[in-house]
């Protein structure tokens, strides 16, 4: 699956919609918090024939490992998306050279190859779900395997029913943020308390439908390794590539 609306994913410094602003580099608010939240997709061997957009979706699982060996071998502590959420809302401690990870769409690779990693090294992460693939399309999850996920402490969150930019006129607001919410209630038995915005794309109308279903916060893309409570409706996160040296470089000293 390729995304047309890639680029969006990966050029930080440009204005996305009203609400998402330019890379911070320093802390823009005084309860600014520095910790870096990751953003991975597909985590697979590149092959050939591979477009250049899903090349750089795809990191690939040598490189996964490595990157995840980095966080343990290097003193960074892995805490969960909640965790970050309660820490922005109401001033709790995180420790120090914390980093979130996460994964967007729901791709079958995460359970399979990032799932073992996670467990090996005792790391939690959020899973952004959008839900009308699951259990019906080659390449992604079933809602059991979802489940497992879930049983293995990580927090499975929505991302849109049909992933598409939500600030069309066309799309039904309704169905694809609060339905995402209840597809995922039904099939898992819990209620998702955050969302990520397909390709990172939002504005004031989408964030207002994001909160009016009952999320606690919502994550786009982009925007570097700060966030604050005045920003929960539109968290800024990395994403993660192939390129160790700006995997060190969003994770910091």
């Amino acid at each position: 699956m390729t995304f047309p609306w890639f680029w969006l994913l990966v050029v930080g410094w440009m204005t996305l919609s009203p609400g998402v602003h330019a890379r911070a580099v320093t802390p823009v608010h005084a309860d600014s918090i520095r910790v870096p939240i990751l953003v991975y997709h597909s985590i697979a061997k590149h092959r050939a024939g591979q477009d250049g957009e899903q090349r750089e979706l795809d990191v690939d699982t040598t490189v996964f490992r490595t990157q995840m060996s980095y966080l343990a071998n290097h003193g960074y502590q892995v805490i969960s998306f909640p965790s970050l959420v309660d820490a922005l809302q109401h001033g709790t401690a995180v420790p120090p050279r914390s980093v979130v990870i996460t994964f967007d769409d729901g791709w079958e690779t995460q359970y399979s190859i990032a799932l073992p990693v996670l467990r090996q090294l005792h790391f939690t992460a959020t899973f952004f779900i959008f839900s009308q693939p699951i259990g019906v399309d080659r390449g992604y999850m079933t809602w059991p395997q979802i489940m497992e996920l879930q049983a293995a402490g990580m927090t499975i969150a929505a991302h849109s029913r049909t992933h598409p930019k939500l600030t069309l006129p066309t799309v039904s607001l309704a169905s694809e943020v609060a339905g995402s919410r209840a597809d995922i209630q039904r099939e898992i038995g819990v209620a998702p308390d955050i969302f990520a915005y397909p390709y990172g794309i939002w504005d004031d109308r989408v964030a207002a439908a994001v909160r009016s279903a009952g999320f606690q916060a919502a994550r786009a893309l982009s925007g570097g390794e700060w966030n604050s409570s005045s920003s929960l409706f539109a968290l800024h996160s990395v994403l993660a590539t192939d390129n160790m040296q700006l995997f060190e470089r969003a994770l910091g000293p």
